[in-house]
C-alpha cells in the first residue's frame, strides 16, 4: 500500500530523531518525494518439519528488499513489525542511510525474529522512506510461520440439554451447546472447534459441520476462556427427534482431538 501524504502525530512520536527547522508549503503536485519500489521480504513462509527441525526454539533471519528512488531526499528509512491482528508494535527498526544516488537504490536490511518450531505466527512488515519534513511511502508484507503440532487438541468436557420440548406458538428457543477445548501446544495453535448431529441411523444432519466461537458474544460468555459455544434455535416447526452430538477439535497442523458425543433429543411438550 502506498501513502503520500503527511504521517500522523503518533507515527512523527515514533521517529523522534527527526527534527525540522521550518516546515515546508503546502505540497503541489510537483513536489518530489522520496520513494519505494519492488518492496519484498524473504522467506515470506516458515514451515517447520518435524523430522528436520525437532521441538526446540529457534531464531529465523529475514530479508527486506527494496528499490530506493529520490535517495537525496530521504531522511529516514527504517522498519516495523506489528502483530497483524491488533496493530502493536513487536519490533521496530531504523536502517542505515544510503549514499545519495540521482539513480534508483538497491536496499536491503535483515532482521532476526525469536521463535520456537511449534509456534504458529504471522508478522506485519512495514517498511517506511521519510523525508526531512515527514512525507514518505510506506510498503507492507505478511510473514507467516507454521510450527510443529507435539499433540493434538483436547476436548475437555462438552455441555447441552439432553432433551428439550417443542416449544408451541410463536415461541423460539435459543439452544447453546459448548465444548471446553485445549492444545498442549498452547491455545495460540488451535484451529477449530467443530460440532455435528448425528442422526439414529448413522447419518450426519448436515454434511459440513458447524463451528464453535470463544468470541464472548451471544450465549458465549467470556473471550479466550477457552469454552467454546453456538446456538441453534428450536420452534414449533421442529419435529421430535433423537440425534447424537458430536464435538471434536483440529490444530493448524492439522491433528484432530478425539470425538466427545452427547445426546440431545427434541421431544413432544
Amino acid at each position: 500500500m502506498f501513502i503520500k501524504a503527511i504521517l500522523s502525530i503518533l507515527f512523527l512520536a515514533i521517529l523522534g530523531s527527526i527534527h525540522c527547522d521550518s516546515l515546508p508549503d503546502t505540497p503541489t503536485q510537483s513536489y518530489a518525494y522520496v520513494d519505494l519500489s519492488h518492496f519484498r521480504v524473504e522467506p515470506t513462509d516458515v514451515k517447520f518439519d518435524v523430522e528436520m527441525d525437532g521441538f526446540k526454539d529457534t531464531t529465523l533471519q529475514f530479508t527486506l528488499y527494496a528499490q530506493l528512488h529520490n535517495s537525496e531526499l530521504l531522511e529516514y528509512l527504517g522498519y516495523i513489525i506489528r502483530e497483524p491482528r491488533t496493530g502493536v508494535i513487536l519490533l521496530q527498526e531504523q536502517l542505515t542511510t544510503p549514499v545519495s544516488d540521482p539513480l534508483p537504490i538497491e536496499i536491503q536490511g535483515t532482521f532476526n525474529w525469536e521463535t520456537s518450531t511449534t509456534n504458529f505466527e504471522q508478522l506485519l512488515v512495514e517498511l517506511y522512506a521519510l523525508d526531512r519534513y515527514g512525507y514518505g511511502i510506506q510498503h507492507q508484507a505478511t510473514l507467516t510461520i507454521k510450527g510443529i503440532a507435539s499433540s493434538p487438541p483436547q476436548i475437555i468436557w462438552v455441555n447441552n440439554p439432553g432433551s428439550v420440548e417443542i416449544p408451541t406458538g410463536s415461541t423460539t428457543l435459543t439452544i447453546p451447546f459448548q465444548a471446553k477445548v485445549t492444545d498442549p501446544d498452547g491455545q495460540e495453535t488451535l484451529d477449530r472447534v467443530f460440532i455435528a448431529f448425528e442422526n439414529e441411523d448413522g447419518s450426519i444432519l448436515v454434511p459440513n459441520p458447524n463451528i464453535l466461537t470463544d468470541t464472548g458474544t451471544g450465549l458465549d460468555e467470556v473471550a479466550g476462556d477457552s469454552v467454546f459455544t453456538i446456538t441453534f434455535s428450536v420452534n414449533s416447526s421442529n419435529s421430535p427427534q433423537n440425534r447424537r452430538v458430536l464435538y471434536y477439535a483440529r490444530d493448524k497442523a492439522g491433528l484432530f482431538s478425539d470425538t466427545l458425543k452427547s445426546s440431545f433429543n427434541i421431544i413432544n411438550p
